[in-house]
């Protein structure tokens, strides 16, 4: 008899566990709704936590019912681009009660991956840029005030690495000279000829310092050994640096609050001795404006050598 009963409350936990699941399923089925446009809601708490996936290389989405905002709202849109790009995100309006309502973004698909923004108020944020192919973005209101809410574009866009196998060139940041975008890791992979070396001229610079970093690698990666570190602001300065390989690694790197102009950098390949005579013709001008800065020891060593064996 105690047999039966155990078998009887066994089949009965097992038929709760299977609706349960099947609530679980139609629930994760409808959580995201794929549309162009933000769903209409009503007010309350049986906004808490609504959802809406958006797709594809570029498209909007907005607060529910912009331009006004609805009050207790936990609303979350899910990007997701193909696995061979970055989101670009990009506010266009920004309207909220500062410090009661906030926009919140996820470097992932959940809330469980890092906040890469936290923003209220009414100013507009910087660009932002996930690592991976997906992010979360959270709107959370409260029940006071009542503010327009906001629109914001996104734009699937290529992964940040880039490939030059040029003698010589140039090399910015993004957008530049206008800001550059927040949250992002960018790569440049220099290649010249075997016998070359690369002198790279940073002719001017401006960004977070401490914050958003430039880093410099003799090699073609972060375990190679490491060149120089640039940030803050060097407009009035040349900044040098020189390979000692034929391959240079340029990463350039950005916190996820203010964001400047950038960087340019012209680079040129050549073997020592016509690096130097470069170096010496570009650099002994007297109607040179900026400051040379920085003159790494590769450099003073390339100097140095091709005057001995002069």
């Amino acid at each position: 008899m105690a047999a039966l009963k155990a078998v009887i409350i066994a089949l009965s936990l097992l038929v709760v566990a299977i609706i349960y699941s099947d609530i679980v399923e139609d629930e994760e089925e409808t959580y995201f709704q794929e549309s162009a446009t933000s769903p209409s809601t009503g007010t309350g708490l049986e906004n808490l936590m609504l959802g809406q996936l958006l797709t594809g290389d570029s498209g909007s989405f907005e607060s529910p019912n912009f331009p006004t905002t609805d009050h207790k709202l936990d609303y979350v849109w899910l990007i997701q681009a193909d696995k061979t790009k970055n989101i670009r995100l990009v506010l266009v309006e920004f309207d909220t009660e500062m410090g009661s309502d906030y926009f919140l973004v996820h470097d992932g698909p959940s809330t469980e991956h890092p906040v890469i923004l936290v923003h209220s108020g009414n100013s507009i944020p910087p660009p932002i840029r996930s690592t991976g192919h997906e992010l979360l973005i959270r709107f959370v209101t409260n029940n006071k005030v009542t503010s327009r809410g906001f629109q914001a574009n996104y734009f699937a866009v290529p992964l940040c690495f880039n490939s030059v196998y040029s003698s010589s060139g140039l090399i910015t940041s993004s957008n530049y000279p206008s800001s550059y975008d927040c949250n992002m890791r960018c790569d440049w992979l220099i290649s010249v000829g075997q016998s070359e070396k690369i002198l790279m001229e940073f002719l001017d610079v401006n960004t977070e310092g401490d914050y958003d970093i430039i880093q410099i690698y003799d090699g073609d990666s972060d375990l190679a050994p490491f060149l120089n570190r640039i940030s803050g602001d060097h407009r009035d300065e040349v900044i040098l640096t020189t390979s000692t390989s034929n391959v240079a690694l340029i990463r350039f790197i950005t916190d996820k609050s203010v964001s400047k102009t950038g960087f340019a950098m012209k680079f040129t390949a050549g073997n020592p001795v016509d690096l130097v005579q470069y170096f010496m013709k570009e650099y002994s001008n007297s109607d040179l404006t900026k400051n040379l800065y920085d003159v790494t020891e590769n450099i003073v060593q390339m100097l140095a050598n091709v005057t001995s064996t002069e």
